[in-house]
């Protein structure tokens, strides 16, 4: 079995905040052309939007990648880091407390001073989590949730 993992946020989910801001964007046209809306009411509401159209730029960037036993992790901003499953001091598994089963929702590994989260909405998750299970000991894991111990 291949260690290439990538994890990343699905292409369509940058589209659907673009398209949320995009919609959010007409309502101080529409009160503008009614000549309701002031200017600064105007560039208020484009201040309010604006980190999620920045948001949506963004989140295309944001990737994991597990190649040959070395994680590398390029955030949305700043520079990619890399760190080995040697490195991971601390792992904290989120359950999500309203199935039976208790699915994993969320896990955020830690490397040092950094940390890195994947959530079960990203494609390549479940491969990731799996890897990190696997190689990881088993004292560093934590998991949390409601009615786990």
């Amino acid at each position: 079995m291949s260690d290439d993992i990538t994890v990343f946020v699905p292409k369509g989910f940058s589209l659907f905040i673009w398209s949320c801001s995009a919609l959010l964007a007409l309502v101080p046209v529409g009160f503008a052309l009614a000549g309701e809306l002031p200017l600064v009411g105007a560039v208020i509401f484009a201040c309010l939007i604006g980190p999620f159209v920045l948001a949506g730029a963004l989140w295309r960037r944001f990737k994991v990648t597990v190649r040959q036993g070395v994680i590398t992790v390029q955030p949305c901003f700043g520079r990619a880091w890399s760190f080995s499953t040697v490195n991971v001091t601390r792992v904290v598994r989120r359950v999500n407390p309203n199935s039976s089963a208790g699915e994993l929702a969320k896990m955020t590994v830690w490397a040092g001073r950094r940390r890195v989260s994947v959530e079960a909405l990203m494609q390549g998750s479940e491969a990731f989590w799996a890897y990190i299970e696997r190689n990881v000991s088993p004292e560093t894991i934590i998991t949390k949730g409601q009615g786990i111990r």
